[in-house]
């Protein structure tokens, strides 16, 4: 499993090469490279030279006791790309990889050909994630009790603060086999134990991620304007990242908003075929070479 020396620690990455357009697929929180391997990779690897890669902190990538902000995260994937000789590539980002994408194409706008921002949840322009501002918030109420989670819904990070319960509940071996998300769970479905979920409390707990993940961190509505690629915003009809995707559409001057049915914030890998057609049909609509339709 290759690992490359990026900014001084590990870097996990994996790459399905063909004779196509360069794309890099980049995970979200408490999650890995796995979260595109099985259901959404082998959608898009006849079409395209995919990349895939582990966040620091995540699956098989180094734990740094620091720098987890969209911006130190953006500057891993920059090294990646140079040490992989990636000149430009095409970026999909899910949920904080959305972010991290983002804001690299801000940074790097030479390197990006597009970009689509799966249930990205952008600080600047979404600045809280309060439970009783989520779709479905009774729901969601009734899991957290179900879970006895004493989680207050005034946390303004309650994304971060759901997955910290689910993963506590995975290691504990609690029964939390309520369907999560239609059919996703990020820990796992069955009640045995998770590696992911207790790296991921790992990572809370030992290191600045829990700080760092609630930083702006430069990704300004500033930096944003920048951004003038075109962008797929793909988000679920009940995500609760919805107002980022309406911030994006108003934003940027070359968005283009696809709202997934019947799923939420998951919903590339509970509807990988849509998100697969989605994605090509952008791509080669954006100029994307050699993908069929």
């Amino acid at each position: 499993m290759p690992k490359a020396l990026i900014n001084g620690l590990g870097v996990h990455y994996q790459r399905h090469l063909v004779r196509g357009p360069d794309l890099v697929l980049v995970h979200g929180l408490a999650a890995n490279l796995a979260f595109w391997y099985l259901r959404v990779l082998p959608l898009l690897s006849r079409d395209f030279s995919i990349t895939v890669y582990d966040l620091r902190g995540h699956g098989q990538s180094e734990m740094p006791p620091s720098g987890y902000t969209t911006a130190d995260m953006a500057a891993d994937l920059h090294g990646l790309l140079d040490h992989l000789g990636v000149s430009r590539a095409h970026l999909v980002g899910h949920s904080y990889g959305g972010a991290v994408a983002l804001h690299y194409t801000a940074l790097h706008p030479d390197r990006v050909a597009s970009l689509t921002l799966a249930d990205a949840r952008i600080r600047a322009l979404q600045p809280t994630q309060r439970l009783r501002d989520w779709p479905n918030a009774e729901v969601w109420k009734r899991k957290l009790k179900e879970l006895n989670a004493s989680v207050s819904p005034d946390d303004p990070e309650m994304g971060y603060r759901f997955l910290e319960v689910l993963a506590e509940a995975k290691v504990q071996g609690k029964n939390w086999m309520s369907r999560f998300d239609g059919t996703f769970s990020p820990f796992g479905m069955s009640n045995k134990p998770s590696r992911t979920a207790e790296r991921w409390l790992r990572l809370l707990r030992t290191t600045t991620a829990r700080n760092d993940f609630c930083q702006t961190a430069g990704l300004t509505l500033e930096k944003i304007h920048r951004v003038h690629h075109p962008v797929l915003a793909s988000f679920g009809e009940s995500s609760h990242c919805l107002p980022s995707c309406w911030g994006l559409k108003r934003h940027l001057p070359d968005c283009k908003v696809v709202i997934v049915p019947r799923t939420g914030h998951f919903h590339p890998v509970v509807r990988p075929a849509f998100f697969g057609r989605k994605v090509r049909k952008f791509i080669r609509e954006v100029g994307g070479s050699r993908v069929n339709s």
